[in-house]
């Protein structure tokens, strides 16, 4: 298990610094400002509350997917609940968004039944960690696609730290815990990624709820 966990690690950083070393900066100061308005409390309660309410639908058919096919079967899906913790935090823009966010949704998907139970809280730290410490890369300063992606990917994929703990997968011995890695990846790119940057790209755009800028 050590060695899955120093892998991930090691994949977060470099997607970190995939996101810090391309791309443009996108916010006029950026940095690790904590300074929460009530507009950024707001849009982290809402988006959380109606993920949590997504997320608990999927997240049940991961559950079947991954007890009966094993890692490669939930890393088809294992990607799609990232999304909300991109958009919260391309609107915010704040440290800690996106762990928010992770806490709050999946404690709403522990209420309405989700079938892992109060382990469904720890995807909600790991992901949100994840989102987190790649943008920190950037120094919360870089907001665009290739941030997004990376962000997804990394959120994805060290999420399966904790369904590695939670059900008691040991890496060394089980083959399908690697095999699944790009599937994981892959997923995060498209389904958290893409999706959660487009989602930030739309909203900004009508002027309903715009991104920060620092």
């Amino acid at each position: 298990m050590a060695l899955y966990l120093i892998v991930n690690v090691a994949i977060v950083v470099v997607l970190g610094l995939v996101a810090m070393l391309v791309g443009e900066r996108t916010t006029k100061d950026g940095g690790f400002n904590f300074n929460y308005t009530t507009r950024d409390i707001v849009i982290i309660a809402v988006i959380a509350a109606i993920a949590g309410v997504v997320n608990t639908g999927a997240g049940n058919l991961w559950y079947l997917m991954n007890t009966s096919l094993g890692p490669l079967g939930g890393a088809l899906l294992q990607g799609s609940f990232m999304w909300a913790y991109i958009l919260v935090m391309f609107l915010v823009r704040r440290p800690g968004a996106a762990l928010l966010v992770g806490l709050i949704e999946t404690a709403v998907e522990l209420l309405l039944g989700n079938a892992a139970g109060i382990g469904t809280l720890g995807w909600g730290l790991t992901q949100g960690i994840a989102v987190e410490a790649v943008v920190a890369f950037t120094s919360y300063r870089k907001f665009d696609l290739w941030t997004a992606l990376a962000a997804g990917a990394a959120a994805s994929q060290f999420g399966t730290v904790w369904t590695a703990i939670f059900y008691g997968w040991d890496p060394a011995t089980a083959n399908d815990v690697w095999l699944a890695v790009p599937v994981n990846i892959i997923s995060g790119i498209v389904l958290s990624g893409l999706i959660g940057y487009l989602l930030s790209r739309a909203i900004a755009q009508t002027g309903l709820v715009r991104s920060a800028a620092h």
